[in-house]
């Protein structure tokens, strides 16, 4: 049985790509802080870690046996734009502790390092993103992730770099008090199950080594904001006129995602579908 690590497992992803990887009959290490709750786990075909990205010793004990790792753990906004040698320290130094261990231990290990499209930037020019697209991070998690994707790049590694864009929760959320986009911007958000699915396809996939790909959710996720923020508020029964948006350009845009889709095969929720399953749980919610 193969085995997988994945750093920041216990986490809301992690968790998921960990429960979806042990369905696919992979073994799995979950590699997290001793903080995190790991609990709910199948220690049956799963092994708990729990360590740090700074402790080179807990690295090096951690990929002794697997074939490869998704690297999730990383400061996510707003505290990577806040808390800023905490977000360098983990997001950056992390990712580099982790690169040198493999490299050092000579194992052959595909590395999948989960990025974010917000390395791009804000795309005021409204043009189709492709990974030729220049990086122009400018903010301090999106330098982060440019970094790190530098460090995987550079190295020796089989590595993949996902480029993964703004993910949709297909639950009921309170909308929140600002958008974080502009009403005409262009958008293209991914439903989580694909983001999962784009993970773990990643795994054992040997047309996807030394690759960099967007991850998005696809033609029917392409859309301005304005109608993304229109069909929530009419699952709601609330007047469009109650949404605030953000007076700048978030990082949003739309993306080429053809060649990504075509070797991992992740696209498989569209828009509808998420639509339809916040109505479901809105219903669930209203039933209670």
């Amino acid at each position: 049985m193969k085995k997988v690590l994945v750093t920041g497992g216990a986490g809301s992803m992690g968790r998921l790509v960990t429960n979806n990887l042990i369905s696919m009959g992979y073994f799995v290490k979950i590699f997290d802080l001793p903080s995190a709750n790991f609990e709910g786990f199948n220690t049956n075909k799963s092994e708990i870690i729990k360590g740090d990205l700074n402790s080179l010793e807990d690295i090096s004990n951690s990929i002794n046996d697997v074939d490869s790792v998704i690297h999730l753990a990383a400061i996510l906004p707003p505290v990577a734009n806040i808390k800023i040698e905490l977000a360098n320290k983990v997001n950056v130094d992390g990712t580099k502790n982790l690169v040198n261990c493999i490299e050092l231990s000579k194992l052959d290990i595909h590395l999948i390092f989960s990025s974010s499209v917000s390395i791009y930037g804000k795309n005021i020019n409204n043009k189709i993103v492709d990974i030729q697209t220049k990086a122009e991070p400018d903010d301090n998690y999106a330098l982060t992730k440019y970094l790190s994707e530098q460090i995987v790049t550079d190295s020796k590694l089989n590595f993949l770099v996902l480029r993964i864009s703004g993910v949709s929760i297909p639950i009921f959320q309170e909308p929140p008090s600002e958008w974080p986009f502009k009403s005409e911007q262009e958008i293209e958000f991914i439903h989580r199950d694909d983001v999962v699915d784009s993970l773990c396809n990643s795994v054992d996939n040997k047309e996807a080594y030394g690759e960099i790909f967007n991850i998005s959710g696809g033609k029917s996720w392409q859309m301005l904001g304005e109608k993304y923020v229109k069909d929530y508020f009419d699952i709601l029964e609330v007047d469009i006129e109650a949404a605030n948006y953000q007076e700048q350009n978030g990082h949003f845009s739309w993306y080429d995602s053809s060649k990504s889709n075509r070797i991992l095969k992740y696209q498989n929720k569209n828009y509808k579908k998420y639509l339809s399953e916040i109505e479901d749980d809105l219903e669930r919610i209203m039933g209670e």
